[in-house]
């Protein structure tokens, strides 16, 4: 930043009509004052403009002589920097410099009140004594708002170093609180998938000794907690190939019983094995099509929040709404094809429980099938 100037200029008193002075001007951003000195008779020299120029500008220190004349004024934008018995030989660079100023003024006054945020916002997150989401939130919101003002070049660069440095110091406080809350997760997270495991080697120890329609049912049973439960992204594949694995050994078991009675059930091909593959692959293209709605409805929430907030532009909150609109128009979209899927499901479980014959396709479920590939 620039806050120091130095030019000629001609001066009018009633003792000399007209003398030419030096001048020498620095800008207080924090105080929006302006400092000046007058240097007039053989102090008016051109070694010492050099040195103030070459200097005293750069910030070194230079002995003002004592005949300096000193006066302080406030920055404003409809005030002249000089008074009327001052003209300075190069008005246009002194009145560029008055409005750098005014702009360097009202940056510094945007840093002051964005570092004292980020104190406030320090303070309470030194308060927490778990991760806090909301709190993250909060600082990551605050960062958005210092970025866009970066971007717009309305933050000097030091300015924006100090926040930055500052904001992820912050940062680096709730990662590391986060980072206790994933382990405990992930402990949890691991049992979980063992005591699962530990449910489908049970039930597949059991084949041959009971019914196998009461290990399918608890299967199903399984599946179904599986959506609910807490599993790391890798764990929960892991798992879901697993479940998979046992309702293949399963299925392949009953079909295997059902040669006594009926050849026809050797063929891989039958309506029953078909039945149930459209089953299993209408569970899994329903469980992607609640993950995808739940997402949706998430960013739906945060479409709302920021529409809600004080700090958003008329045109900002504009944007929002149709955005908003947009994601709640593809919700309802996908609920009912969500709610035909799962009627589906109801006729082919029905049609799977009575062991009948698989006849026509239901309308819907292969292009329900699709619409979860795009989603």
């Amino acid at each position: 930043m620039k806050t120091k100037l130095v030019l000629w200029a001609i001066q009018t008193t009633n003792e000399q009509p007209e003398e030419k002075v030096l001048l020498a001007l620095e800008l207080h951003p924090d105080e929006n004052k302006v400092t000046a000195w007058v240097f007039g008779g053989e102090n008016a020299s051109q070694e010492f403009s050099d040195q103030l120029m070459n200097h005293w500008r750069k910030g070194e220190a230079v002995a003002f002589p004592e005949s300096a004349v000193k006066f302080v004024q406030d920055l404003s934008a409809s005030s002249n920097l000089l008074p009327d018995s001052l003209r300075p030989e190069k008005e246009e660079l002194l009145k560029r410099s008055q409005t750098e100023w005014l702009f360097i003024v009202l940056s510094t006054k945007l840093y002051r009140a964005y570092l004292a945020e980020l104190e406030e916002l320090h303070e309470n997150i030194n308060k927490l004594e778990f991760y806090d989401k909301a709190s993250w939130d909060t600082m990551k919101s605050f960062w958005d708002k210092v970025q866009s003002q970066i971007n717009e070049q309305n933050l000097f660069r030091e300015h924006a170093d100090l926040l930055r440095e500052r904001t992820n110091a912050i940062f680096a406080q709730m990662k590391q609180l986060r980072s206790v809350e994933d382990t405990a997760f992930e402990t949890e997270a691991k049992k979980n998938y063992d005591d699962t495991v530990a449910r489908l080697e049970n039930i597949e120890s059991q084949l041959g000794t009971t019914e196998t329609s009461r290990l399918f049912e608890e299967l199903k049973q399984i599946q179904k907690e599986f959506k609910n439960l807490k599993l790391t992204r890798s764990l929960r594949s892991d798992l879901w190939n697993r479940i998979d694995e046992s309702f293949k050994i399963v299925k392949g078991k009953r079909s295997g019983v059902s040669t006594t009675t009926n050849n026809n059930s050797q063929n891989t091909g039958s309506p029953e094995v078909r039945l149930s593959r459209r089953i299993e692959g209408l569970q899994e293209a329903i469980q992607k099509m609640e993950e995808s709605i739940s997402r949706d409805q998430q960013e739906l929430d945060i479409q709302n929040k920021k529409i809600a907030s004080p700090d958003s532009s008329q045109l900002e909150t504009q944007l929002r709404e149709v955005r908003a609109k947009l994601i709640q128009e593809r919700i309802d979209s996908k609920n009912v094809k969500l709610d035909d899927m799962r009627k589906t499901l109801t006729e082919l479980s029905s049609r799977s429980k009575t062991a009948a014959p698989e006849t026509e396709a239901v309308v819907g479920t292969e292009t329900d099938e699709s619409e979860i590939t795009i989603l």
